[in-house]
């Protein structure tokens, strides 16, 4: 892995190194002059639905210890033109730089988007790990950095705001498909499913399928589907009352996943989003989870 810098709406390539961060034996800190001028900048080089979400609690944290300081977060924009380069690490998603809109659009405790960056950012590569124990959210890693205590970074589950009108329009959408019923599930599977490393894996998609057809059959419910492949195509049409998601906007499909009784998939980013208002079951994609462990989430 490479471990860089932001400087001057530049990034700097400094070191490979085999886990990013500092050993928290090794004590560095975020310093003491950039926490004094109360301006501060959320960075991520990581662009997906998940990689953001799991940082969305640090605006309110920030705000919280620091309760003059401004948070700002990258634009589109000024996203594209830093990471232009890697962008086709995230094929999936048509333009992955608008993911920080989705996740942090109408946050109360963030200040403004900003498009372009004065002196160091210390971005996500600037976190503090425990080699005794690899499960620790990154977001708390990155503000341990940021010098705060465990008391101050414990309520740390991704948070979403919602406006009056998408509000609305969910609820709408649930009222029209849920009708008389009163809880509803939501069922996700990624282009991930049934892989290692990318490729195809029998005994993983077995593994995979085998868990979450169980948690379905425990849970019979209406569910909103988003799938990779229709869900005849992956085994999972067994499911009486459905209804597609793929073509609802993205944020009001965040909004209806937290307000579903239940969120099941394997492992994915968009479920993270939702662990504080939602019981989320994924199927575990990686023996040791490590910055990507979500607190709250029953990992199976």
């Amino acid at each position: 892995m490479i471990f860089w810098r932001i400087l001057d709406n530049k990034i700097y390539e400094v070191d490979t190194v085999d886990q990013l961060g500092f050993e928290q034996s090794d004590a560095f800190v975020i310093p003491n002059e950039y926490l004094e001028k109360q301006e501060f900048t959320i960075m991520r080089t990581c662009h997906g639905i998940g990689d953001w979400g799991i940082l969305s609690a640090m605006p309110r944290l920030l705000k919280q210890k620091y309760p003059n300081c401004k948070v700002y977060l990258p634009s589109a924009k000024l996203l594209q033109e830093l990471f232009i380069k890697i962008q086709p690490n995230w094929n999936p998603w048509n333009n992955i730089f608008k993911n920080v809109e989705v996740i942090f659009n109408n946050n109360p405790y963030v200040d403004s988007y900003i498009e372009s960056l004065s002196g160091e950012i210390f971005h996500d590569h600037y976190r503090i790990y425990d080699d005794n124990n690899p499960n620790i959210p990154l977001v708390e890693q990155i503000l341990k950095f940021w010098q705060f205590d465990i008391t101050e970074y414990e309520d740390s589950q991704p948070e979403l705001y919602f406006t009056k009108e998408e509000q609305k329009l969910g609820n709408q959408i649930i009222k029209e498909f849920v009708k008389n019923k009163k809880e509803f599930g939501c069922l996700l599977i990624s282009n991930r499913f049934g892989t290692q490393y990318g490729k195809y894996d029998e005994k993983t998609y077995q593994n995979d399928h085998e868990k979450i057809t169980k948690l379905l059959n425990d849970n019979v419910l209406p569910y909103f589907c988003w799938t990779y492949k229709p869900l005849k195509e992956i085994g999972f049409d067994f499911i009486d009352n459905m209804l597609d998601m793929r073509n609802i906007d993205l944020r009001i499909q965040l909004y209806i996943k937290s307000k579903a009784k239940i969120n099941i998939g394997n492992q994915c980013g968009t479920n993270h989003c939702v662990v504080r208002y939602s019981d989320v079951y994924e199927v575990q994609r990686q023996s040791v989870l490590g910055h990507n462990f979500v607190k709250g989430e029953t990992y199976v």
